[in-house]
Order: C-alpha cells, then structure tokens, then sequence
C-alpha cells in the first residue's frame, strides 16, 4: 500500500475508535444526568463530520464510486471541497518502474 494512503487508512481507524469512545462517554453523561446534553455531544459530532468526509476521499482514492460509497439525501450532501482536499493531501503519485538497460 502507498504510503500517504496507509496514513490515511490508519487516521480512519484511530477516528472510528475515538468515536466509540466519545459515544460511549456520552451516553454514560447522559444516563446520570437523566437525558441532559454533555460537553461530549459537539465533539462527536464533528468527529463523525470528519470520518465521513475522510471515507469518501479514501473510497474515492482506491477507486469507489461515490455510489458504491453513500447514497445521501439531498439535504445532507457532503462537504466537496473538504473532501477535494482530502484527496489532495494524501494523494500518492502513481509508481514509476526504473528499468535500466
């Protein structure tokens, strides 16, 4: 795998397990304070935000359809310029073979 991409794919797994974590401590906030809202649920938003628009470019960067990725409302579209960036940074230079005569 292209090294930007590994990077890529490990910064989705480390947001996929601060998700659950940050869910769970909300959920636990919540449960003791009968329903109120917590500090946590800002933060699990914007972290789901970002996992999602990171999936589309990395889906996108291994050659998904945005089709065969998600299927969104037209009310809840995604962020194309985050995502052009995304694929921007982390996008790898195809290998080139060196063949020496």
């Amino acid at each position: 795998m292209k090294p930007k991409r590994k990077e890529l794919k490990n910064l989705l797994k480390k947001l996929a397990i601060e998700i659950k974590e940050t869910k769970s401590k909300h959920k636990e906030v919540q449960r003791k304070q009968r329903g109120g809202g917590s500090d946590y649920e800002w933060s699990l938003h914007r972290k789901s935000y970002d996992y999602r628009h990171y999936h589309i470019a990395y889906s996108e960067l291994r050659g998904k359809t945005r089709d065969q990725i998600e299927k969104p409302k037209e009310d809840n579209l995604p962020n194309e310029d985050i995502i052009a960036s995304i694929k921007k940074e982390y996008f790898d230079e195809p290998e080139t073979l060196c063949i020496s005569a």
